[in-house]
């Protein structure tokens, strides 16, 4: 990097003065790309240096592999600079804290085992599918009842802001409906749907009977991410920090982008007044993107600033490096979406040739169903290799999801959900079928994982039911005696072989693939680990530690597939890659007709475009279509309201990046 020596001291002193501050809260707000998990790592290092005990402390994060990403960061940082203690500091999300705190309590008695909160494919697949199984409720109804009890979880109101209410509206008989098969269902299957625990220990905490800071021993807590936080997390840290816990709390306001999941920028935001002693730090440094990119995106969020936004002024690093790299943005406007995509195709395909590695260029999409398939069409006809969002994804497979559920089983038999998975994978069983089993479990007062491994009691499973479920006995017999700590070496045929089996030549191409750039000796919880990673960071990172552990050569990020990175623009936070392309700067799509009617969520959608700007670390091109198909129907589009906001003219196209651009975009790459 061409940053001097100076610039990289200033930059870290400010990191350390806050990882420093005494004070019993702490508020660091931090830009993107200003040094916030570094902040982390070094308050973590200066605890430990003070003489805090490690199991004293415990960090969280907003995603279990943000927070792993997070553990081995601050665990590596922290050994390298002499405290090795480290590695007994806790690094989890907020979910696993307040679990560990109701554990500790023994209030988890109702569940056969530690519950595990349903991701996104499990509560579509399996609890929805479900629940709409029994009551006979289509696949959009289910999740909106499903839904408007995470709101009242998450929040402790019906109906609280960030929620939008369905049309009809939820009615008595579908709420009771739900609780109905909610209580039995998730004891069963060990499980819990997103933020049921942290409510659960907010409730005990008010009734006076949960006391996590002495439970647990916690005398500090450091929470990575605090603007992603929804009114019960908000409430649940509140309540410790009132305890006595020394409460260290980082994030933006201006990357606060989960009002799905009722998070709001007021929580950052109110620290200061919530907590008037608090210190208070501000990140500005930035050493991502370069000037012009930063100047674009903070064009843009002063644009579109929420009430009460935090004020800052980011610099980029690059603006004083020795040479300095302006960077570029690109403001294009095309006749056409499938104009837009060819453009997009032809200069991904360019950059690569140029020498650009196909992982260092990103596209993020607004809106995947719309954008989506077309850009993927013309990145196959310009021959460029390219990475499917999340979704379309191995991991989101059947073939994925049974490779998955064999690991979680292997590295935790107390894994209800992934039995359950593993039930419903097989072809042939459908959702009436599993259905079934549980209802029989429930009804015989059985244990669900036990009727995976033990002898069944005679005249509970028939027909179906009873097949489906010697099929998923007979392959849990398969790994049965496989552990953890087992190498992919030893496991790799009999992986590929339950894979092809179930799924057919491609899929197992599909697992091999997926697994190409691990070494043998990887352990079978490292494989789990890094199927579960969301971000490249996070997989280089984990693939980093394996070759730590190995001994081996320090990996580079040529041992990552080489694609292109198509994702969503949610799913692009913490990311960062040299090109950004963002298509689709259509009103009609950002920020789009369900976001219109509310002004808040108009304004989230300009910070979701803030953030995928901010990815960028030499050239982010944006462009819109006049003319976009939609549902079969060519329409006109909107230029997006945001698109006056980015500092610039956006210019018609008829093709990608000229051969100068790619040069100059070259030149400065070079330098970076």
């Amino acid at each position: 990097m061409p940053f001097t020596p100076m610039q990289i001291a200033a930059a870290q002193a400010v990191q350390h003065a806050a990882a420093g501050d005494a004070k019993p809260q702490v508020r660091v707000v931090a830009g993107p790309g200003t040094g916030k998990s570094a902040t982390i790592e070094e308050r973590v290092r200066w605890l430990l240096a003070a003489g805090v005990p490690p199991t004293a402390i415990h960090a969280v994060s907003f995603t279990r592999a943000s927070a792993r990403d997070l553990r081995y960061r601050v665990h590596t940082y922290c050994s390298q600079h002499g405290q090795p203690s480290a590695t007994s500091v806790r690094v989890t999300t907020l979910h696993s804290l307040a679990l560990r705190t109701l554990r500790a309590a023994n209030l988890l008695a109702a569940y056969p085992a530690d519950p595990l909160v349903m991701d996104a494919w499990e509560l579509e697949t399996v609890f929805d599918a479900e629940f709409g199984h029994v009551y006979g409720i289509g696949k959009k109804r289910r999740e909106q009842i499903r839904y408007e009890h995470e709101a009242f979880w998450s929040t402790g109101v019906w109906g609280p802001p960030n929620y939008i209410p369905p049309n009809p509206a939820i009615t008595p008989v579908e709420r009771s409906q739900f609780n109905t098969f909610h209580g039995p269902r998730t004891q069963t299957y060990a499980c819990v749907v997103p933020g049921e625990i942290v409510r659960k220990c907010v409730t005990h905490i008010h009734a006076g009977t949960l006391d996590p800071a002495e439970l647990l021993g916690l005398q500090h807590l450091i929470v990575d991410e605090y603007q992603d936080l929804n009114p019960m997390d908000l409430e649940f840290i509140d309540t410790m920090a009132a305890q006595g816990v020394v409460l260290f709390a980082a994030g933006d306001d201006d990357q606060s982008i989960y009002s799905f999941r009722f998070a709001s920028p007021a929580g950052i935001q109110d620290f200061t007044t919530k907590y008037p002693a608090a210190g208070q730090h501000t990140l500005s440094a930035c050493f991502r993107c370069t000037p012009t990119i930063l100047a674009a995106s903070q064009a843009l969020i002063t644009a579109n600033s929420a009430p009460h936004r935090i004020p800052k002024t980011l610099s980029s690093l690059y603006t004083a490096s020795a040479p300095p790299v302006p960077g570029t943005v690109h403001r294009w406007r095309f006749a056409t979406a499938r104009a837009e995509a060819r453009a997009i195709g032809e200069s991904c395909r360019d950059l690569i040739a140029a020498g650009v590695g196909p992982r260092d260029l990103l596209i993020l999409l607004s809106n995947q169903r719309v954008l989506g398939t077309m850009i993927m069409e013309e990145l196959t006809t310009a021959g460029v290799q390219y990475e499917a969002p999340r979704s379309e994804g191995f991991i989101d497979s059947e073939p994925g999801r049974l490779v998955l559920s064999v690991l979680r089983i292997v590295c935790d038999n107390n894994d209800y959900v992934a039995h359950r998975v593993l039930l419903g994978l097989r072809h042939g069983v459908g959702i009436g079928t599993a259905n079934k089993v549980t209802e029989a479990v429930i009804a015989s007062n059985s244990n669900y994982r036990q009727v995976f491994y033990q002898a069944l009691p005679g005249g509970v499973f028939m027909g179906s039911a009873l097949t489906a479920l010697n099929h998923a006995r007979a392959l849990c017999a398969q790994f049965t005696s496989w552990a953890a700590t087992d190498t992919l070496a030893m496991r790799t045929v009999a992986l590929a072989s339950m894979v092809t089996n179930g799924f057919g030549a491609q899929a197992g191409h599909d697992w091999a693939a997926t697994i190409a750039h691990l070494p043998p000796d990887t352990l079978l919880e490292e494989v789990r680990d890094y199927l579960w990673a969301d971000t490249d960071e996070q997989l280089n990172g984990l693939i980093s530690a394996i070759h730590e552990r190995l001994g081996l050569q320090a990996p580079t990020q040529a041992l990552l597939p080489p694609r292109v990175r198509i994702m969503t623009m949610h799913g692009a936070k913490g990311l960062a890659a040299h090109v950004v392309f963002i298509p689709g700067l259509e009103d009609e799509i950002l920020p789009g007709p369900w976001r219109n009617p509310y002004p808040g969520l108009v304004l989230e959608a300009a910070r979701l475009l803030y953030v995928s700007l901010t990815r960028a670390r030499v050239s982010c091109i944006a462009s819109f279509a006049r003319r976009r198909t939609v549902n079969g129907t060519s329409m006109l589009q909107t230029p997006s309201r945001f698109t006056t906001n980015l500092g610039g003219t956006f210019l018609a196209r008829t093709a990608g990046l000229t051969a100068a651009e790619v040069q100059h975009i070259m030149q400065e790459r070079a330098i970076l």
